[in-house]
């Protein structure tokens, strides 16, 4: 039986099934449609799940608990349980997460996120904010937040988001990312001349548009 979540919109005129970077079979669903009629649905591609589940899983960059990247660079995770502050500071190819009274795997992870997160957001906005004058393009607003099947959206009112989970990857990655999005300010598709932009700003955008879909981080 393959286990999967349903994610129902509005929006959605159609059963759509996505597989994200954590492995997860996503169900896009209509919102009156009846779960039988999904479960149903699910049980017809699951051939193509099994053979995309494995291509996710395979292509999964394997990091042990005590292991992080950040920027494409491998980092040993040390936890100081008896610092004297609390806070995450990298020193010496490592990652030092001072948690103080807090026990559980959960807070600590959460700890680390957070100090993901700023990280990501601090280099993503300036980095955004460099590229976009060079390529003379304006946008509104930055948003960052885990996007389960993007790494990077535009919208027609010129507001950027992008999944901080892009800071385990190497800027060159990132740089492709921003550098797409800020284009769908020129233009809001995939045509020819979008990737003629691209490519202007990014001359190895292949290179970096297959490795990000090959190098996955847990």
């Amino acid at each position: 039986m393959i286990n999967y979540q349903i994610k129902r919109s509005s929006k959605s005129l159609s059963l759509r099934i996505s597989i994200n970077a954590k492995a997860e079979v996503i169900v896009s669903a209509p919102k009156l449609i009846p779960e039988f009629i999904i479960r149903k649905f699910v049980e017809g591609q699951k051939d193509w799940i099994e053979n995309n589940l494995a291509k996710v899983k395979k292509n999964q960059v394997q990091v042990k608990t005590d292991e992080l990247y950040i920027f494409d660079k491998k980092y040993q995770v040390v936890i100081n349980s008896a610092a004297d502050k609390m806070g995450v500071a990298v020193k010496d190819g490592q990652i030092h997460v001072n948690n103080l009274s807090i026990k559980t795997a959960a807070k600590i992870q959460q700890q680390i996120e957070e100090f993901l997160k700023k990280t990501a957001s601090k280099y993503i906005s300036t980095r955004t904010q460099e590229l976009a004058k060079k390529m003379e393009i304006s946008y509104k607003r930055i948003s960052l937040k885990e996007q389960s099947s993007r790494w990077g959206s535009c919208s027609s009112y010129g507001n950027l988001n992008f999944n901080w989970r892009l800071v385990h990857y190497s800027p060159a990655i990132i740089d492709y990312v921003i550098i797409h999005e800020l284009t769908h300010r020129l233009e809001m598709n995939h045509s020819k001349k979008f990737w003629e932009i691209v490519k202007k700003y990014d001359s190895e955008y292949l290179i970096h548009k297959g490795q990000l879909r090959k190098k996955r981080y847990n």
